[in-house]
């Protein structure tokens, strides 16, 4: 489903999903101030530069998963390395809503490439 707004995106989910995306558009506005929320390909997004090849990342969330988008093909592959359990596409991560701890993971995973790219933290 296609949608025209991050508002609007964010009342479609139940309550797990929008407390996972919320939890992680706080995040990144406490921890990164400096990067933008943006809402692009229907999802909450934060882009390292002025265009979306400069690097991003973002979060989608379904009835039965959260997932972290990056722009790192080679930065999934290594969270793979490390956590093969977990669902993975060619540029993103996605777990259920099974465990605090799987989320956790995410977030730190987060953290981690957007210091990588932005250099800090």
């Amino acid at each position: 489903m296609s949608f025209s707004s991050l508002s609007e995106y964010i009342s479609s989910l139940g309550d797990k999903e929008k407390e996972y995306i919320l939890r992680f558009i706080k995040l990144m506005e406490s921890e990164y101030p400096k990067l933008k929320l943006r809402f692009s390909f229907s999802m909450p997004m934060w882009w390292f530069g002025e265009k979306m090849k400069d690097g991003y990342v973002g979060v989608s969330a379904t009835k039965s998963r959260f997932t972290l988008h990056v722009s790192s093909e080679s930065y999934v592959r290594d969270i793979e390395k490390e956590r093969p359990e977990l669902k993975y596409g060619k540029q993103c991560v996605s777990i259920s809503y099974k465990t605090e701890e799987d989320f956790l993971f995410l977030e730190k995973k987060a953290r981690e490439f957007v210091s990588i790219n932005i250099g800090e933290k």
